[in-house]
């Protein structure tokens, strides 16, 4: 029996910036990919996950596709430092934060999930016990 087993988050440690993230375009019941918003809740302090994608209908292929909502309109209406995440899998998912590059919106590869997580998958990945257990609150100034 495999109940040990542990998840494998890091942070990304060469701060890729990029305007669009890659973003799962299909759905499949087992993975259950999806992309959300990660919020603070001011009266709990837990995370909140708004969900920006949803099941679109079947393509040309006879598959499902995963719809997500316009991420340029979305990103110039959320505040800087707003954290995405982007699941592909349940061993495989990205987190972004927003930040300003002059008056564009970009979003900043801060940190990646690869591996198995335990027998109560789908549980959420922990990204706020992930980046304050490593400090990492903002990514290094450029010069």
């Amino acid at each position: 029996m495999q109940s040990g087993l542990t998840t494998n988050m890091e942070l990304v440690s060469d701060y890729i910036l990029m305007r669009r993230p890659g973003l799962p375009r299909k759905w499949d019941p087992v993975t259950r990919p999806h992309v959300a918003i990660i919020v603070d809740d001011p009266l709990t302090g837990q995370n909140i996950r708004y969900y920006l994608s949803h099941i679109g209908p079947v393509d040309l292929d006879g598959k499902e596709s995963l719809e997500v909502i316009d991420m340029d309109e979305m990103a110039e209406e959320l505040p800087v430092g707003t954290l995405l995440e982007v699941r592909f899998s349940a061993t495989n998912a990205n987190l972004y934060r927003l930040e300003a590059c002059g008056v564009v919106p970009c979003w900043r590869w801060v940190g990646k999930y690869r591996g198995i997580q335990d027998f109560e998958c789908p549980s959420p990945i922990d990204w706020e016990k992930m980046v304050v257990e490593n400090r990492v609150v903002s990514p290094p100034e450029i010069a």
